[in-house]
Formats: C-alpha cells, structure tokens, sequence
C-alpha cells in the first residue's frame, strides 16, 4: 500500500495559532503575522494584524475571515488586503464558519450568532445558547451545532430563527461536517461516523471501541484523518501514523494535510499520487540537468578537437571527435594523404 508523506517543511517564528487552506494555497497565523504560501511552501504574501489572529476560516473563494482580539475581519486571500475596518464585540467571537454561498456565521462568548455578508457586514444576532463546536451547514438555512450539554442541535437561520435538537444522545467529541459526514465520539470513548440531517441520521456506523482521545480531525481522499491528545495523527482506514508532529492539523479534504508544532515547524504532508508525481518532476529536472551538462561537455570537446585540428594535431583531434560520437570526419591529414 502507497503511503502518504511529509512533501515540504517551513520553519515560523512563534506559536502557529491558526492553519486554513483555500484553493490556491495556505494561510498560517503566528504572532501578529499572516502569511499565505502555495502548496508547495513558496511565499505568496504576510501582513502585519494589530493583534494576534487566532483563527482563519476560507469561504472556498478569495476570502478568509479572521479572528483576533475583539474582533472579525475579511481578507483578499489574493493579496492579503483587508476589506475594511473589521467588526468587533464585547469578549470576543470564539468560533467562525462559511455560509454556502456567502457570507459568515460567528458564535461569541455570550451564547449568540453573528451572521455577516460575505464582505463581513453584519446582517443579524440571535440567541444560540451554549456552543462547543460549529459543525457544519446540512443547506443554506441549517446550521448543525455540537451544543454545550454535548449533544447535537440545528439551527435554521431564516427570518424567524428556530432550533432543533435532532436526539438525546450526548457526544464527547465532534469533527467538522465534511462531505456530508461526521466523526462523534461517545461518552464511553466509541468512535462513530454518520451522515446526519436536520432531523436525525440518514446513516450511523460504529467505528472503535478504543478510546483515541480525538483532539481535531480532518477530511482526505482516503477518509478521515484524527489527531490525539498525544500529536498522533492517524487515519480510521488505513491505520498510516504519523507521531509527534504537531499540535494543528488542516487538510484541503483532498490530497494535502499540514501539520504545525509549538514550535512554529510546518509540514505539509501529500498523498501518494503527489508524493508520485513530485518524484517524477523532480526526475525530470534531474535529467534536464544531465542533459544541458551533457551538451556542454559535447561542446567543450568539439572546440577542443577543432582547436586540435587548427595546429595539425590530427590525431588527436580525431580521438575527440570520435569520443563524442562524430566519425569518419575528413581532416585536413587524410585529404593531404588521399593527394
């Protein structure tokens, strides 16, 4: 079985408090810095934040949304450019999520969502009640939340804003909602993986009884991928581990995961496909490279033979040229000879 594996590392100074991928590449908070590279570590752009960001969420276009101090600003994921003067309120926000189609939804430390336009202004409050997790959006309209008494709760955001509890089971842990699924861990330790709608399960699979102690998952082409307590990282199908890593973890949901520790070391880890093809190009390069030198050692021996044949020392010059592969070459030697 191919293996996925670390394809590049980038050193950051400080505590990386936020990693979040968009299509073009990746955004990396530390300090009061942000910086975005490509996916292969080049440096596309930093910017200087007043106050340290905390969290980066893409809206799957040219925009993030970020988290720091009291407040919530929009960025042009393209040239790191802020919007506008951000939003703020009173404690803070603590969780932030895209809305399909635009827009943003942040929870705040007094049991109320702010729902903002794409451009981050804002639209309106409502009470939510405890949250220990945005999940996910099931549509437009419905929020799926991991509440404060653990257990799983949608909110449907329209005009007259109602809430839902889909069941009485309580979770100790929840993952994001990614393609349409969900990692849960009971309060026995059980690791579940479900497909839920705005009323319940379409599908509920018993995954473990270990107890793996999931600190943040993330979403590949090859299933879902967890982190534990102890900077594990594992994934559910093909039981490939990475150890001591790192304590963040992010994923485009196809092919890409990046790691970060505590001390500020990134690693962007590939799938085998683009572990494959970074190979093949760099054999390329490789022998690109062969070659040129080849033609220039080709070169270097032609002068010499010709610089050989200028001063009569045919002999010689016919050795150089024959150790390039030119034969049968008259020289000036073998014409007086056939006179």
């Amino acid at each position: 079985m191919q293996k996925w594996e670390i394809l590049s590392s980038h050193n950051y100074d400080g505590v990386v408090t936020s990693i979040e991928f968009n299509d073009s590449g990746i955004a990396i908070s530390n300090n009061k810095e942000i910086h975005f590279i490509d996916f292969r570590g080049n440096k596309n752009w930093s910017v200087q934040m007043p106050f340290k960001p905390y969290q980066i969420k893409s809206n799957n276009g040219n925009l993030f949304g970020i988290l720091m101090g009291n407040g919530f600003i929009v960025i042009n994921s393209e040239t790191g450019e802020q919007l506008h003067e951000g939003r703020s309120t009173q404690g803070g926000f603590s969780q932030i999520i895209n809305r399909p189609g635009g827009g943003w939804v942040l929870s705040d430390r007094h049991e109320q969502l702010h729902i903002f336009n794409e451009q981050g202004y804002g639209i309106k409050r409502l009470f939510s009640g405890k949250i220990r997790k945005l999940i996910g959006w099931l549509d437009r309209e419905h929020l799926l939340i991991h509440d404060g008494d653990g257990t799983l709760r949608c909110v449907r955001l329209m005009a007259q804003s109602t809430q839902r509890q889909i069941e009485e089971k309580i979770w100790s842990w929840s993952s994001k909602l990614e393609n349409g699924e969900l990692l849960m861990q009971s309060l026995e330790g059980e690791i579940w993986k479900g497909k839920p709608n705005t009323n319940g399960w379409d599908e509920l699979i018993h995954i473990t009884d270990k107890c793996l102690e999931p600190l943040i998952s993330v979403y590949s082409n090859e299933d879902w991928w967890i982190m534990n307590m102890e900077s594990k990282v594992f994934n559910i199908k093909t039981n490939q581990v990475f150890e001591n890593l790192g304590h963040l973890i992010s994923s485009n949901s196809k092919d890409i995961i990046a790691v970060v520790n505590n001390e500020g070391l990134l690693r962007i880890i590939a799938s085998p496909e683009l572990i494959k093809k970074k190979n093949d190009e760099i054999s390329y390069e490789h022998e690109k490279i062969k070659y040129s030198l080849n033609s220039e050692n080709r070169q270097n021996i032609f002068r010499l033979a010709k610089n050989a044949e200028a001063i009569k020392d045919y002999e010689n010059a016919k050795k150089l040229y024959e150790s390039i592969g030119i034969e049968n070459i008259k020289l000036e030697s073998e014409g007086m000879k056939d006179e």
